[in-house]
């Protein structure tokens, strides 16, 4: 499971001094930009092939409140790919470990029509590179 750690920074919070509930997300985009840069998968280098890879669908379950001055760290892993679409689930912790969100989210491979794309067919080396997380992982 990939660890991606940073603090919570004031313009992530609102009024009642908790991080604004959208903030999540983006914490769950910036952990999954780091697990592939750091697996040799970057965003980028796919993007550069013509091939991207949006966002399909995303599930957050919220369990505590994250404040200005903590600490959060997602866990992140792979859980399914097939070719064309992946899952990936989260959990996020603060530095006391206690839970403060679970989530799931779901991708798939396009080209520039935004039709899906094989990434077998497309690149083949980053498909190879994608089965071996998801069998890292189980």
């Amino acid at each position: 499971m990939y660890e991606y750690s940073r603090p919570v920074y004031y313009y992530e919070t609102d009024k009642m001094g908790v991080v604004h509930h959208s903030n999540y997300a983006r914490w769950l985009e910036e952990a999954r930009t780091f697990y592939f840069d750091d697996m040799d998968l970057a965003y980028i280098v796919t993007e550069s092939y013509g091939v991207m890879c949006p966002l399909t669908d995303l599930s957050l379950k919220f369990k505590r409140f994250a404040k200005y001055g903590d600490i959060f760290t997602a866990k992140i892993k792979m859980t399914m790919y097939n070719g064309v679409r992946f899952r990936m689930e989260y959990t996020v912790v603060n530095q006391d470990g206690q839970v403060l969100l679970e989530a799931e989210s779901g991708h798939a491979f396009v080209g520039a029509d935004h039709k899906p794309v094989r990434l077998q067919r497309a690149i083949p080396h980053r498909h190879e590179l994608m089965k071996k997380l998801v069998e890292e992982e189980i």
